[in-house]
């Protein structure tokens, strides 16, 4: 009796345990099937179900998993997939609020990645990668982080402290309206003067956009009311820019949105995309009300309460419980903010100082251009690059795109034309496959290859900075020669170091310009803001002297270290120059090198008085005629 009642106990375990199992599994295959199709690129699911399973008289304990063979160590960058696309957002998800997530990721600590293994030669050269290994590279190593923390945003706060009412009684929209205005004049008043101060930069390129889509230039207060007009604003929905786009929606509408760029933060991109948005959604509802409370909670949500309540009047639609509160309120949050920024002064807004509106140059550069290089050669600050391209998150130019159009402040537009020559020759990044060698560090690394730690870690989707040796990094290196670039060449420490100390010794100190037919000393120096003294001196010539065509010369270093835009433009019968902020600048230092008084360049820029200028921001600043 005891060994049938241990028989059967012994049974009973084992049909548990592997029920267990297979409650875990799922219709997932086995794991060597699974470690196997996990090495090919790229992997996919079958649909097809399982064959049923032939009966058999007693079921045996699960045999062990033998372990996945490992990865070849010559191969230096498997054939991983790139990260998928993803799909279009649904009916339901809005711009700034997705719909709920179908499937949550797993939280659980990634794998090593063993694409980074390599034998441990200490010689060994390093590799040029094609940009298919470069994307399959990073698509291995990085994690998708947020930029910016994810925080409470002002017009939430607004909708709490300006009175939540109770979901099944909503005062009306006049009511909401007259609530939102008062907030926005007390506990909201030093935000919303700066989204009033910020307004200035962004509203008119903003309403000439709207136009060309035949909307209603007041529009831009949704930008308003979603993100104070940031470029980087980022919301806890994971919504992005001043438009404040979630992923699917913004792709939907052709916004590019990967590792290298993301297009909700482009102030002009992002608006056309909007444009694009609203347009459909009044065509769908006809009435702007109602388009406004879609772009908010998505045109199903709206769809469905029109069709339940059998209304299409906005005021009539949010004093029933089926609209949440936020929705409720998006649209009296809109009008309040509209209804003060029409009329500052009457609302108690006295002397707000709008920022200069947006001025710019726009050129193409070669993908993969790197920024830093750029304003070297140019003259402008990478921060100022970076403050006119807010839509580029990392170092360059993305390098999977041929080319790519950038904003530059006014005048440095035909400078970088100018010099594309050298931008092309020398502003290129080349990605190489290290391999860590004893006694190799970050910092060293950084050091030998003139880039910083914070790139090799984003690059290889490091956290810290310690590194196994025979671990391979992708490291960036500017101003190898197209014959040094080509994908899979090997190069030594020796060729990468001459390499770039023949990039150091040329347009990184020193830009140069092309003389052109016409040009005279006085010519160049004025288009480049080169006193004509100093140019002449660089180049061993006489003021006067005469120039050949198609001569390249050399600007020295004080271009780059004090001009702002080197053109001096008449604005009201006066003349300005244009000075870009850089890093250590104070309006006395900006002010003693034009020889003007900073009170003459905070009253030309509305600055407050004491306010320091930010760095990448553009001044104008006044000259005598």
């Amino acid at each position: 009796m005891r060994r049938r009642k241990a028989k059967y106990i012994c049974f009973s375990i084992t049909v548990f345990a592997l029920s267990i199992t297979i409650s875990e599994a799922g219709e997932t295959p086995p794991a060597p099937v699974l470690a196997a199709a996990s090495l090919q690129a790229p992997a996919v699911i079958s649909a097809t179900p399982p064959a049923p399973a032939q009966p058999t008289p007693a079921v045996p304990p699960p045999s062990p998993v033998p372990p996945p063979s490992p990865v070849p160590a010559t191969s230096p960058v498997p054939a991983t997939a790139a990260a998928p696309q993803a799909a279009p957002a649904p009916a339901a998800a809005t711009a700034s609020h997705p719909a709920p997530p179908l499937a949550v990721p797993s939280r659980l600590p990634r794998e090593s990645v063993p694409s980074i293994v390599a034998p441990p030669e200490e010689k060994q050269p390093d590799r040029v990668l094609s940009q298919g290994e470069v994307d399959r590279q990073l698509s291995t190593n990085r994690e998708e982080e947020l930029e910016a923390a994810a925080s409470k945003g002002f017009f939430v706060s607004a909708q709490e402290d300006g009175g939540r009412k109770d979901a099944g009684h909503y005062p009306g929209l006049m009511g909401r309206i007259n609530a939102f205005i008062r907030y926005f004049q007390n506990a909201g008043r030093s935000k919303f003067e700066l989204y009033l101060t910020r307004s200035g930069k962004y509203a008119d390129m903003m309403r000439g956009i709207l136009a060309r889509y035949g909307l209603p230039g007041d529009l831009i207060y949704l930008a308003l009311i979603e993100s104070g007009f940031s470029p980087k604003a980022y919301s806890v929905a994971n919504a992005a820019g001043p438009w404040q786009f979630i992923a699917g929606t913004g792709r939907r509408y052709g916004l590019r949105i990967d590792w290298w760029a993301d297009e909700r933060r482009d102030y002009e991109k992002s608006t056309h995309a909007a444009a694009s948005y609203l347009r459909d959604l009044y065509g769908m509802f006809e009435s702007w009300p109602l388009a406004a409370a879609a772009y908010n909670a998505g045109e199903g949500k709206i769809q469905k309460a029109v069709a339940r309540y059998k209304s299409d009047d906005y005021a009539e639609l949010i004093r029933h419980r089926y609209l949440k509160q936020e929705t409720k309120d998006y649209v009296p949050k809109m009008l309040a903010a509209l209804t003060i920024a029409k009329e500052p002064e009457k609302y108690g807004f006295e002397g707000v100082k709008y920022e200069e509106p947006l001025e710019f140059d726009k050129v193409t550069v070669p993908g993969g251009t790197d920024l830093r290089a750029l304003g070297l050669l140019i003259g402008v600050p990478y921060e100022s690059l970076r403050e006119w391209n807010p839509e580029l998150r990392r170092f360059c130019t993305p390098p999977n795109q041929e080319n790519y159009e950038i904003r530059l402040p006014i005048g440095y537009g035909k400078i970088a034309e100018e010099q594309m020559e050298e931008i092309r020759e020398e502003a290129g990044v080349t990605f190489l496959l290290h391999s860590v060698k004893k006694g190799e560090s970050l910092e060293s690394l950084a050091d030998r290859y003139h880039t910083t730690v914070p790139i090799l870690q984003e690059l290889n989707g490091l956290k810290g900075t310690r590194l196994r040796r025979s671990a391979r990094l992708v490291i960036p290196v500017t101003g190898l020669s197209g014959e040094e670039a080509v994908p899979g060449k090997e190069l030594s420490s020796e060729q990468v170091e001459a390499a770039l100390k023949r990039f150091d010794d040329g347009g990184r100190r020193t830009r140069t310009v092309r003389v052109r037919k016409g040009d005279t000393l006085s010519r160049i120096a004025k288009r480049t803001g080169v006193p004509v003294d100093e140019l002449a001196a660089a180049n061993g010539l006489k003021t006067k002297g005469r120039l050949k065509v198609g001569r390249r010369l050399r600007l020295p270093g004080t271009a780059v270290q004090l001009a702002g835009n080197p053109v001096d433009s008449p604005r009201g019968g006066k003349k300005e120059r244009k000075h870009v902020v850089r890093r250590g600048d104070t309006l006395s230092k900006i002010a003693k090198t034009y020889g003007v008084t900073p009170q003459q360049i905070s009253e030309r820029n509305n600055l407050r008085e004491g306010q320091a200028p930010r760095r990448g921001r553009v001044l104008h600043i006044p000259l005598e005629s």
